[in-house]
């Protein structure tokens, strides 16, 4: 078996005359592939323990308003975790956050839907049981006595079960209301059988009662299905896509940077990049705040939010040069652009989600 020779470098297979240790061209260590616990020790020492690595040097002017981003735009940029890689670690740690809360499990009800409906459709097969067991022991003991003793039975059942029964929305008796748990409250009753909703899968659905409808009309009703077999998917989807989101939301944001401060000399990318930072600044804030919720004072998570808004503040007047007033006033000009922005990209993504579910 030949061996690697010491002058050709198995990451960017570059040649050299001469022996080396380290390629020429883009400086890896000559290896022949192999990996040492040592080595990997020591690769993540001085990537993420060292007080001098990027990692922590990147952090450390973050916590800093404004700092990252004017060290950035003085050309510094090998010192530091690039910004869109910073932004996403940020986000993807907020979701983690949001998954040790079991957000992802989160419904807009106090119960499962899927399972009330169950209940529902069990109790009301128990009931009728129990009618068929009555009027079945009245036709073979026809005596005024046994009448009289099962309608009691029956009353008593009666009465504590149908309260649980009109309790859980008994209203439409074997079926249910698609339109009561999956509807903007603009659509009318759109009723389908209880015992189809829980025995047949979407298309079956679509296919019984929506064989003769549209493609989108088709497929918003298979997508109500569903969400209400399993409402919390929703969350779990929403939460998914949030770090696309604010993706899609930085661009948009980086212009209004932009005209706020066009007679600044900083380039749209450069909005961009400070638009980056604070967001990444506000993803570890959050993380903070998620993981904590349960465990700190209402005060606590009021600050942190509070601090947030300082951070962006101080960040603006550092990054733009700018008096208090101008800054202020910009800021708040950004704030209501913002709030408008993020609620424009929440119902696109809820409407998405939905759609992709």
């Amino acid at each position: 078996m030949s061996s690697t020779p010491p002058n050709f470098c198995q990451n960017c297979n570059s040649k050299s005359e001469l022996p080396f240790n380290f390629c020429p061209n883009c400086g890896q260590k000559n290896t022949d592939g192999k990996i040492t616990f040592s080595e990997l020790w020591s690769e993540f020492k001085d990537s993420v323990l060292n007080i001098d690595s990027r990692t922590w040097r990147t952090l450390k002017n973050l916590f800093i308003p404004g700092k990252l981003t004017l060290e950035y735009f003085s050309g510094k940029h090998r010192q530091y975790v690039p910004p869109l890689r910073l932004l996403l670690i940020s986000s993807v740690l907020v979701i983690i956050a949001m998954s040790f809360q079991d957000f992802q499990s989160a419904t807009n009800h106090r119960y499962n839907i899927k399972e009330r409906i169950l209940k529902n459709y069990e109790r009301t097969r128990l009931y009728r049981t129990m009618e068929g067991i009555v009027d079945g022991t009245n036709i073979i003991f026809p005596e005024p006595q046994t009448e009289i003793i099962t309608d009691t039975i029956l009353s008593a059942f009666e009465d504590s079960l149908l309260v649980l029964l009109y309790a859980d929305g008994y209203r439409y008796m074997d079926s249910i209301d698609l339109n009561r748990y999956a509807t903007l409250g603009t659509e009318k009753i759109e009723k389908i059988s209880k015992y189809d909703f829980l025995n047949k899968t979407e298309n079956e659905l679509v296919a019984i009662y929506k064989k003769d409808a549209g493609s989108l009309e088709r497929l918003v009703f298979k997508q109500k299905a569903k969400y209400i077999k399993d409402e919390s998917q929703l969350s779990a989807a929403i939460i998914g896509h949030a770090t696309w989101a604010v993706l899609l939301m930085m661009p948009c944001l980086a212009l209004i940077l932009y005209f706020l401060n066009f007679r600044h000399d900083y380039y749209y990318i450069e909005h961009l990049i400070f638009a980056f930072h604070i967001h990444a600044f506000s993803f570890l804030v959050l993380t903070v705040l998620i993981t904590g919720m349960n465990i700190f004072p209402w005060w606590i998570l009021l600050m942190l939010m509070l601090i947030i808004w300082i951070y962006v503040f101080i960040s603006m007047r550092r990054v733009y040069r700018q008096s208090v007033w101008k800054t202020l006033f910009k800021f708040l000009v950004l704030g209501i652009a913002y709030i408008g922005l993020f609620i424009l990209f929440l119902f696109g993504t809820l409407i998405l989600t939905f759609f992709l579910l």
